[in-house]
């Protein structure tokens, strides 16, 4: 089921990519592909599974942690905000992002977070 902001990389004939702007009650969506409303909710990532004031969450927090230039900054201060974030259950799905974000940058700069969290139950185990 599209939700609002979630990205069609192309449908049918029509092959840019787009956003779902309007859910229409017939079933159809109307999809928008001007790269500004593309950018709006998919500046980072592919940010389909998550609904519109998670992306807004999401990309305002990585807005913040992107004006650094240091990639392992930007790794140590996703790993705060997952850190923050991951006791609240509701944040589950802004979690999951920032960590696939986390992990992308960790790919590209070949480093790891200095400090993360871990639960005790986990230390130990392969």
């Amino acid at each position: 089921m599209a939700q609002i902001g979630d990205l069609v990389p192309k449908a049918g004939i029509y092959s840019q990519p787009g956003v779902v702007v309007e859910k229409k009650p017939d079933g159809s969506v109307t999809v928008d592909t001007d790269p500004m409303t593309v950018n709006k909710f998919h500046r980072y990532a592919n940010t389909s599974g998550l609904n519109e004031g998670e992306k807004a969450t999401f990309n305002s927090i990585l807005d913040q942690i992107y004006k650094k230039n240091d990639d392992v900054e930007k790794i140590n201060d996703i790993q705060g905000e997952i850190d923050k974030l991951k006791s609240d259950p509701g944040n589950q799905n802004i979690v999951q992002y920032l960590r696939n974000q986390q992990s992308y940058l960790v790919r590209q700069a070949k480093t790891l977070p200095r400090m993360y969290n871990v639960d005790e139950d986990h230390i130990g185990k392969a």
